[in-house]
């Protein structure tokens, strides 16, 4: 009997271990309704994926969201922002979690090197400069960023169906610099439209010159699909220096299939999103046709 009970008591908790990721999922997304959280498994882990259908007699497609690093599938600002308002426009929204950035905790530590203290860890007090990370540590880092989302992305097929019209990718900040990587290498499907929004890759300079990849610019302008390139003021100073090289590589295609805006207003309010919003619809709408 006492065998039986405690196989039923670790059975029960088994039972629980498993819920954890979707309570999880449910603190933290409390303000959301339930039926707009998914899930994806991404490096053995779950990962949440928040779908908002169409709200509009207008059924265009939908819009693909990857935020930047390190934040979540709802996160603050403009990605939260078209996430919720491009529903009432014709477009159903699909917003993935992004991939882990930089300070991810240990990604450099080795097995025998974790009673040293944390030697080895990547991570960074904010009251101290950024350290120069080895050639091999950013290789490693990048590795992960971009198989954990191609992974995603890739998985997403079926949701994207389920919205028939033309599809929409937006990458944001340091993401959109790996969104243009892995449509560059064709590791994730074509969009039907690609929105990069400030997009830059901060320490590519630091990566050993043979494993450095091609700029941001040199990879648009190999695409031949409708790419809009949207450049906010408060900008990391990365992509806003890179700004008119995107611009000169790609202002040889014709204007449907490349466009930069640089905004009038910045990210820090709902009037530069709402800004960038409109940009997107109408790059959109032209090149659909609608």
């Amino acid at each position: 009997m006492q065998v039986r009970h405690v196989c039923h008591i670790l059975i029960i908790a088994v039972g629980l271990w498993a819920l954890i990721p979707n309570a999880s999922a449910q603190q933290k997304y409390a303000h959301l309704n339930s039926n707009e959280i998914k899930f994806i498994t991404v490096d053995g882990k779950q990962s949440e994926v928040l779908v908002r259908s169409w709200q509009s007699k207008k059924q265009f497609g939908s819009l693909m969201i990857v935020g930047p690093s390190d934040t979540d599938a709802d996160a603050n600002g403009l990605a939260s922002y078209l996430r919720t308002q491009i529903n009432t426009r014709g477009w159903a929204s699909i917003s993935l979690t992004p991939a882990k950035g930089l300070y991810r905790p240990n990604y450099a530590t080795k097995p025998e090197d974790i009673a040293k203290a944390g030697s080895e860890q990547i991570t960074l007090s904010t009251n101290k400069s950024i350290p120069k990370y080895t050639s091999e540590q950013l290789l490693e880092l990048r590795n992960f960023q971009q198989a954990a989302l191609s992974e995603a992305i890739n998985q997403l097929g079926s949701t994207v169906s389920l919205f028939p019209g033309a599809s929409i990718l937006v990458a944001i900040d340091d993401s959109a610099g790996m969104v243009t990587n892995l449509l560059y290498d064709k590791k994730i499907p074509a969009p039907d439209v690609f929105v990069v929004v400030n997009p830059y890759r901060e320490f590519e300079y630091l990566i050993d010159p043979q494993s450095q990849r091609k700029s941001i610019a040199e990879q648009l302008v190999t695409m031949s699909l409708p790419i809009l390139d949207i450049q906010s003021s408060d900008a990391h100073p990365i992509s806003i220096t890179e700004a008119p090289t995107r611009l000169n590589y790609n202002q040889v295609k014709p204007a449907r299939y490349y466009r930069q805006y640089q905004m009038s207003l910045d990210f820090s309010n709902q009037s530069g999103w709402e800004e960038a919003l409109n940009q997107i619809e109408g790059f959109s709408r032209t090149v659909i046709g609608r």
